[in-house]
């Protein structure tokens, strides 16, 4: 079934990320312009513009009962706002080179960022302090996830592998691959069962996160997928890309139940809010996308 945008908000360049504040009355939106915007829900009305990062905005996330907003940029640093006033609370660094990928965890108050430098850094965001480097990827990260129970982290990108880390010990365990391409997105199923992962291509591989293989794949887009977001509930699945098209299916069928199509360009990310009752959806045409489901 096709759906239609319920808003569709603007920025001056590329949307690169999206995410919804934990009551659905906030979303925000980061850009390949630099700056991050923060939308009051339902209306649309633009409340903040925050504007600090020296390079594009590659991921973002409400945090400790959407009091802060941790944000992360390919200028290497991850920044803590105060989503109320927009003051910049404070700057993590750490990565050599461009920072691509972020991650909170379910639980505490931990991140895990991943780089072009080919590390990932585990942080503490409650101090802003570096928690550990993890190495071992040969070429560029470009995708991140915690575990639901944030025990394991999984973390892919050109050497197209997905490495499992365990957060305690900071070692990697496992290594599911290698994809025949480079890896763009990873999710994990809210029971942690399962990895969604999609590479250079149009086919999104789920992965059993305990026996490591291919439970099925999926290869209903027309061009490469960019990003994948499991519903809160783990029953739906949604999927974005190069043909600008959001496809909704059910996780346990692979059955198409919605089309969305709204974007002109690449779709970047996805959010699904708490309720599910709403998917944001970033795109290449300076645009974000809110859908009512």
């Amino acid at each position: 079934m096709a759906i239609e945008p319920t808003l569709t908000l603007r920025h001056n360049n590329a949307v690169y990320s999206v995410t919804f504040s934990s009551d659905g009355a906030l979303l925000a939106t980061g850009s390949l312009g630099k700056s991050i915007r923060i939308w009051e829900l339902p209306s649309g009305r633009e409340k903040l513009h925050l504007r600090g990062h020296n390079e594009a905005v590659c991921a973002l996330v409400f945090q400790q009962g959407d009091s802060t907003l941790l944000s992360a940029s390919l200028d290497k640093t991850l920044r803590i706002w105060d989503p109320a006033s927009g003051t910049l609370r404070s700057t993590m660094t750490g990565h050599s080179q461009y920072l691509t990928c972020m991650a909170p965890s379910p639980v505490g108050t931990i991140a895990v960022s991943g780089s072009h430098d080919k590390n990932l850094i585990l942080w503490d965001i409650s101090t802003g302090r570096q928690m550990a480097t993890l190495s071992g990827h040969t070429d560029f990260v470009s995708c991140v996830a915690f575990s639901p129970d944030g025990q394991f982290v999984a973390s892919g990108g050109r050497d197209f592998l997905i490495r499992i880390w365990d957060v305690q010990s900071k070692h990697q365990v496992r290594e599911f691959g290698p994809h025949p391409n480079r890896i763009k997105c990873l999710a994990f199923s809210p029971d942690g069962a399962t990895i969604a992962a999609t590479d250079d291509s149009s086919v999104i591989r789920l992965w059993n996160f305990t026996s490591g293989a291919i439970e099925r794949t999926f290869e209903e887009h027309s061009r490469p997928v960019k990003t994948v977001a499991f519903s809160p509930d783990g029953r739906q699945l949604a999927s974005g890309g190069t043909d600008a098209t959001v496809l909704i299916r059910e996780t346990a069928s692979g059955e198409i139940l919605h089309k969305l199509q709204g974007h002109r360009n690449t779709i970047y990310d996805l959010a699904w809010s708490a309720d599910a009752s709403r998917l944001a959806s970033a795109a290449f045409d300076r645009t974000a996308c809110v859908w009512e489901l």
